[in-house]
């Protein structure tokens, strides 16, 4: 993993924000250079998919996995889940040096990701749990649009509320209303109910515990599910700063080591406005696996193009102990274990 100071991107602000809404957008975080790689690539997995007569929509639901796709053979071991030598090879047989996106999947994007999940421990490094592109074909609104989910509910269900993960949901093309965007629901707020003021999260949240009863107590909290138009309409109504104002800090919310599973029982939560996402190319919205969140169809007459990377802390372990998609340490110092 690339050890470059990223601290100017992923600023304490941004992750007090990441923290209380469940999700921050950080706008051109890749440079053109970079961009161009990953957009050179998908245009590959696509003309290679739409060659072989395959509805990207309707049989891959618009998700692009670059190493199971059928582009390259499929591996003969499965060791390439545990070994970042192993599969960043496996990568490379798809776009070559100096083509590959192997040097920013394992350098600037999980060291971006690092920052909004809990310290890593010696013995589990922050690891690569899943990777692929997310595409809407032209005029495609009547197939292309996502339901509310939560990114973590794709995972076995001892391990959804075990293990963090952050999805780096990556714009390669402008995305707005109009193209298939996010929309998504941030965070409930927990509130004082005596005084009505707003708690923020925790100070800090390196803490693995601390983290995970922040967030699960939150999510927990979420009223039912919105009618997307409804939601569409109510995040019309406001705009969103990617950087939230000084104005809005609030008092840190304590939670003491012996209430890591009750502190919701003192506060209430209030519904936050839904959001909107109308970013330019290249750049990241960071999404907490316990953060609601939909997307809208296609109705432009070009593709929509997206990659979205997710890193967990830690290998992500479900029933009798069996990883759960991906489990590639992202730093060097773990290369022993290739």
């Amino acid at each position: 993993m690339n050890q470059e100071d990223y601290s100017h991107l992923i600023t304490e602000e941004t992750r007090r924000q990441f923290h209380r809404d469940g999700f921050v957008i950080v706008k051109n975080v890749l440079e053109f250079q970079e961009l161009e790689v990953f957009r050179r690539e998908v245009d590959c997995l696509m003309n290679f998919l739409i060659s072989e007569n395959v509805d990207i929509m309707k049989d891959f639901g618009g998700v692009i996995e670059p190493i199971s796709c059928g582009y390259i053979e499929p591996p003969v071991s499965q060791m390439y889940i545990m070994s970042k030598r192993s599969y960043s090879s496996l990568r490379n047989m798809v776009t070559e040096s100096p083509d590959t996106v192997v040097p920013v999947l394992f350098g600037k994007m999980p060291a971006l990701a690092q920052r909004l999940l809990p310290t890593e421990p010696d013995d589990n490094p922050l690891c690569l749990f899943n990777e692929q592109y997310i595409v809407k074909t032209p005029n495609s609104s009547s197939v292309s649009s996502f339901p509310w989910h939560f990114d973590s509910q794709y995972m076995d269900a001892s391990a959804q509320t075990a293990f963090p993960i952050v999805s780096c949901w990556t714009a390669l093309d402008d995305v707005n209303v109009k193209n298939g965007t996010l929309l998504i629901e941030p965070f409930p707020r927990p509130i004082d109910p005596r005084s009505g003021e707003c708690f923020d999260p925790p100070t800090s949240m390196d803490d693995l515990a601390t983290y995970l009863s922040y967030h699960k107590g939150v999510v927990s909290n979420y009223g039912p599910e919105l009618d997307r138009d409804d939601a569409l309409a109510q995040a019309r109504l406001s705009s969103f700063n990617t950087t939230p104002a000084i104005s809005n800090i609030a008092r840190p919310l304590d939670i003491p080591s012996s209430k890591k599973d009750s502190w919701m029982a003192s506060v209430i939560f209030e519904r936050q406005r839904p959001v909107l996402v109308d970013i330019p190319a290249g750049s990241i919205v960071f999404i907490s696996g316990f953060v609601k969140h939909c997307s809208l169809g296609n109705e432009s007459l070009r593709f929509r193009r997206a990659y979205m990377p997710q890193f967990s802390a830690g290998k992500v372990v479900g029933e009798g102990e069996c990883i759960v998609s991906l489990a590639v340490p992202c730093s060097d110092l773990y290369q022993h274990q290739d």
